[in-house]
């Protein structure tokens, strides 16, 4: 009998011995494939700087303006291909800019791709430490990490591939984002503040995360990213001299007023407001044609206070911060007025928490687990190159992305709120 125990010990241990071995192994192979796809990707940006191929080349455009001494609003690519976001982005890449283009497009493809695996892992380590509190040793626990961040990855997978060959910032603002919550929870709380206002610096929308920390009464800290918000977006206009107000006055106008004139029906706008634009539109033909040019409505406008009142109840209640942070995720591609299908990418964070809930001994599992399938249904089989480009077409006019992304914002939701309701999380 001792010998059998101590014939099954050792083979445990040899199991054991060997698995980070293999890990070794597969983090190579990942490495290979990240470094050899790379140059497919970056073929997708051109070899011309001056003509539009895809969102990297408005960016590089727009680190060479102002190195040439010029503000990033002046002059586009094309009319429909201008600069949209705050300075800071065009800033930090000015070291791209100072590269051919082929060669910049590759580093930018490594800092996205980098940038979608640091925010699966991260999201993966926050969701792992939620729900019961219980943590697996050793091995058990990265095995579980691995899971739940691969998992993520594919359940979005359409959407990291979009961003990987339009070259768009999505992944980096995604990463940047989830580290926010990630290094929050490490008592990092002065980095944290820093990946938070450099996200927001960049895009907008995580600024919603300032309410999730104000639903948790996190005052001080809320204030102090909001005041670095602002003075880091102001301290970005001021290399461009007497010129930075009428830079800033473009730029609102442009982006928040959208003076631009996107269409926010245009069926590859799949937030809340394209959605509610695209119905408004059906049944008023031959209404004011400004109105779906408009960034919000009325109906728009109640729906997001709805959705921010909800995703506030969430947080007062959850008792961890990949359950208080999820909703405020789903939030930022919701309640933006332009949402395109590649800016879901954020919602790593949230499909790694539902994810995290599956191991729930209930039949709460069997919910979240069809749920996730039909998200992924929802995501990822309704692409042109799966379904075809008329039934790609009907599935974006329909808002089936923004469907699938509701779903989660209802799941993450009702996770919390279905427990225990009416009693705070840990309180007997």
């Amino acid at each position: 009998m001792e010998d059998a125990g101590s014939s099954k010990t050792q083979t445990s241990r040899r199991r054991e011995e060997g698995q980070p071995a293999l890990g070794r192994v597969l983090f190579v192979v990942l490495v290979i494939c990240i470094l050899a796809s790379g140059f497919y990707f970056a073929r997708k940006s051109g070899t011309n700087a001056e003509v539009y191929s895809n969102d990297f080349n408005v960016y590089y455009h727009a680190a060479r303006e102002i190195v040439e001494g010029r503000d990033p609003y002046q002059h586009s690519l094309g009319d429909w291909t201008p600069y949209l976001y705050p300075p800071l982005l065009a800033e930090l890449i000015i070291p791209l800019a100072l590269l051919p283009l082929p060669v910049a497009a590759y580093v930018w493809f490594l800092i996205n791709a980098a940038s979608v695996i640091a925010a699966a892992w991260m999201s993966a380590t926050l969701a792992a430490d939620n729900s019961t509190g219980d943590s697996a040793p050793g091995h058990a626990a990265s095995r579980v990490r691995a899971v739940i961040a691969i998992s993520s990855v594919i359940i979005v997978l359409r959407f990291v591939l979009d961003n990987l060959s339009l070259g768009q910032v999505n992944a980096m603002v995604a990463a940047l984002a989830v580290a926010h919550v990630y290094l929050f929870t490490r008592g990092k709380k002065s980095l944290s503040a820093i990946a938070l206002v450099a996200a927001a610096s960049i895009k907008l929308t995580p600024a919603l995360l300032l309410l999730y920390h104000i639903a948790k009464l996190r005052l001080r800290f809320s204030a102090a990213c909001l005041a670095l918000f602002v003075a880091v977006t102001a301290l970005s206009f001021l290399p461009f001299g007497g010129g930075a107000f009428d830079a800033f006055r473009l730029f609102s106008s442009r982006t928040v007023r959208n003076e631009q004139g996107y269409d926010f029906a245009y069926a590859g706008n799949q937030s809340l407001r394209g959605a509610v634009a695209r119905v408004s539109k059906n049944w008023n033909e031959g209404g004011e044609s400004n109105q779906s040019r408009m960034p919000t409505d009325m109906a728009t406008l109640v729906i997001s206070m709805l959705f921010v009142a909800l995703a506030i109840l969430v947080a007062v209640r959850a008792g961890t911060e990949a359950a208080a942070a999820a909703p405020f995720f789903c939030c930022m591609v919701l309640l933006s007025p332009l949402s395109w299908k590649a800016h879901f990418v954020v919602l790593i964070l949230p499909c790694a928490y539902l994810l995290s809930r599956v191991k729930t001994p209930t039949r709460v599992r069997y919910f979240i687990l069809g749920m996730l399938v039909a998200v992924f249904v929802l995501f990822n089989m309704t692409g042109p190159r799966v379904i075809g480009l008329a039934a790609a077409e009907w599935s974006d006019a329909h808002s089936l992305v923004f469907a699938g992304a509701l779903l989660i914002f209802g799941a993450s939701g009702a996770t919390v709120l279905t427990r225990k309701f009416g009693k705070p999380p840990h309180v007997c």
